[in-house]
């Protein structure tokens, strides 16, 4: 694992790092390192996919090595060419004034010592348990995805889904010389420091770096939801609800209190980045600027700030537009749009929606609690308290006030699509609502601490006893969920692909010859079918179990007809209309899972006129249709 790490770790920083770093330096104004390592992580995640999507759809062709060069290369030549051409943005204090008494160094090593314990929670159990492969369902169809835009440079084949995250997979495989299902492994765990560096950033704005050192502690160490994200191996949902979302409300503050250009382009560009990583941030996005417009923008108009009403509309102007081309292609907006205005078919974009809306529950109360952690439920909720506190008594300013209600707007949002199943993704809500929780614990935190530590007097013993007690409670609820956390993290997980399904995938591999292949729905309880496809190379036929299929949330593009295709084949293995599909569809190998119920692999075996087993070991048998002629 060490050597692909070395591999591949360079390229990524060199990929998703490096190419945005001087176009945050000239687009946010702050020196604080870490705020700018943030935001350069965010451009160039934003940037990138970008100028390789430009050159595929100009080209014709797939990500190669030449396109994923130049991607990186173009974005930070014109990162430094702008920078030159306009110079830095400057220093801005945060909207809190200096930091706290906490000197920087001790800041400086907290911070490590956080994102140090956060990648020990990415990186303990899978070393321990999964290695050479990685937990989690999802990548192996992001694998499929990825493979293609290296290839074709298109996914729509595959799912209705942006291309961000697969491009940008396919930019750092080009570049490594590593195959995605080989750069996930050492890759994917890292990827939880970035909603804690996110959160840093959006919390140093907000109140200092004391503030922004908890909430990265608060998100990297206490959350659920972004490791569990990890853990099922939905990285695109990280990218964009727990990181790029979140620097996206970082600018958002600042354009609140800064009214020029550069800090409305950084929302604009932040902001759309999360349309082409990912539908449902996307939709989170959606939902908190349009509240922000209509609640802010008469305010400030009505208090006469003119000046600040104009920056904010300019710059969601800007964001709405780069998000409609980024939105455009994958979604078919333009049919969608006719199709809204003159009551006809909407289109990919519309049936995606249609499917969402009202199929998936929300979970209980007591689930969310699990899922965001307590402490930084409780916390948040005594943070939202403070800072409702702090606007009521007039203590902030206009700027800050709007930054603390965008914080309460967004969480509350969040709470309320993860209680309706018209959100379409109540738990996708639920398990996302920790990130601004985070940021609000975060400010209760630092407010207990200085509390504690005020060297004030306080008006009697019993108020002192009082501060004591609740620091030392809050400290030790939080050391101990995070140490319960990194013990979870640490434990063997059931979402691993065995060594069994594992060579018979590297078979598959092995004799691809095209064509496509039928899998059963699962490889095991967790793990999907997408694996097989993904390890042999293949697109499809994508197969769903028969509860899915009554409800389907995520259609391949070419609709329902192959899922029932698959499904029919697996359970009905001979017949004139199981070869009909077996031609049609070009089926080249069918791959049972043995355990898989429902599925009577053993009929396949006891139909050689049909088919000629060609592998098997003790959890796959893969037979080869006799049904009609082969090529290769």
């Amino acid at each position: 694992m060490l050597a692909e790490l070395l591999r591949a770790l360079p390229v990524a920083v060199l990929v998703a790092t490096a190419p945005g770093y001087f176009w945050a330096r000239c687009l946010s104004p702050s020196g604080d390192r870490i705020e700018l390592l943030a935001y350069s992580t965010a451009l160039s995640m934003a940037l990138v996919p970008t100028a390789a999507l430009v050159q595929t759809r100009v080209l014709a062709t797939g990500v190669t090595l030449p396109v994923a060069a130049v991607s990186a290369a173009v974005v930070l030549a014109g990162g430094v060419l702008v920078y030159l051409r306009f110079g830095p943005a400057g220093d801005e204090p945060t909207l809190d004034g200096p930091p706290g008494t906490r000197s920087d160094r001790v800041l400086a090593a907290l911070l490590v010592a956080t994102l140090l314990l956060v990648l020990l929670r990415g990186y303990w159990g899978p070393v321990r348990h999964d290695w050479p492969f990685i937990r989690g369902g999802d990548q192996y169809s992001h694998a499929v995805m990825s493979g293609l835009m290296m290839t074709d440079g298109r996914i729509d084949s595959y799912l209705i889904y942006p291309p961000g995250f697969h491009t940008m997979t396919a930019v750092i495989s080009r570049l490594s010389g590593l195959e995605p299902l080989e750069l996930f492994p050492v890759l994917a765990p890292a990827l939880l420091v970035l909603p804690p560096l996110a959160c840093y950033a959006l919390a140093a704005r907000l109140r200092g770096r004391p503030c922004g050192v908890a909430a990265a502690f608060l998100c990297g160490v206490l959350l659920v939801g972004p490791y569990e994200s990890f853990a099922e191996a939905r990285y695109p949902n990280i990218l964009s609800a727990d990181f790029l979302i979140v620097t996206a409300v970082a600018a958002l503050i600042l354009v609140y209190s800064s009214l020029g250009v550069r800090s409305g382009l950084l929302l604009a560009i932040l902001g759309s980045s999360v349309v082409l990583y990912h539908q449902v941030g996307s939709f989170y996005l959606a939902l908190l600027l349009a509240v922000v417009a209509l609640l802010f923008l008469p305010y400030l108009l009505l208090a006469g700030r003119r000046e600040q009403a104009a920056a904010l509309v300019l710059s969601l102007a800007l964001l709405g537009l780069l998000s409609v081309l980024y939105a455009w292609d994958t979604y078919d907006v333009g049919r969608l749009a006719a199709g809204l205005l003159g009551g006809s078919d909407t289109g990919a974009g519309g049936t995606a929606v249609e499917i969402a809306i009202g199929s998936q529950e929300p979970l209980t109360l007591g689930h969310l609690l699990a899922t965001t952690s307590q402490p930084v439920v409780w916390l948040g909720l005594l943070g939202i308290l403070l800072a409702g506190g702090e606007i009521l008594r007039g203590r902030v300013g206009t700027p800050q006030a709007l930054a603390y209600l965008t914080l309460v707007l967004w969480a509350l949002l969040l709470f309320a699509g993860s209680r309706t199943s018209l959100s379409g993704f109540p738990q996708r809500f639920e398990r996302d609502l920790g990130i601004p929780l985070a940021v609000l614990a975060a400010l209760a935190l630092v407010e207990i601490g200085r509390y504690a530590g005020s060297r004030e007097a306080s008006p009697s013993p019993g108020v002192r006893l009082v501060a004591a007690l609740a620091t030392t409670l809050a400290l030790v609820v939080v050391g101990f969920q995070g140490v319960q956390n990194l013990k979870d993290a640490g434990r063997w997980n059931p979402n691993v692909i065995s060594t069994d399904v594992a060579a018979a995938g590297e078979w598959l591999k092995a004799n691809n010859a095209g064509g496509n292949i039928v899998v059963t729905p699962y490889l095991n309880d967790h793990v999907p079918g997408s694996a097989m496809l993904a390890m042999g190379g293949y697109t499809g036929l994508r197969s769903y179990t028969q509860e899915r299929l009554r409800t389907p949330r995520a259609l391949p593009s070419s609709g329902k007809e192959p899922l029932l295709a698959a499904n029919r084949i697996t359970h009905h293995p001979v017949g004139g209309h199981t070869e009909a599909l077996l031609d049609r569809y070009d089926i080249r190998y069918v791959a049972l899972y043995k355990r898989y119920p429902g599925v009577p692999w053993r009929a396949f075996d006891r139909a050689p006129e049909a088919y000629e087993k060609v592998f098997e070991n003790g959890a796959v048998a893969v037979f080869a249709p006799r049904t009609s002629a082969r090529s290769g």
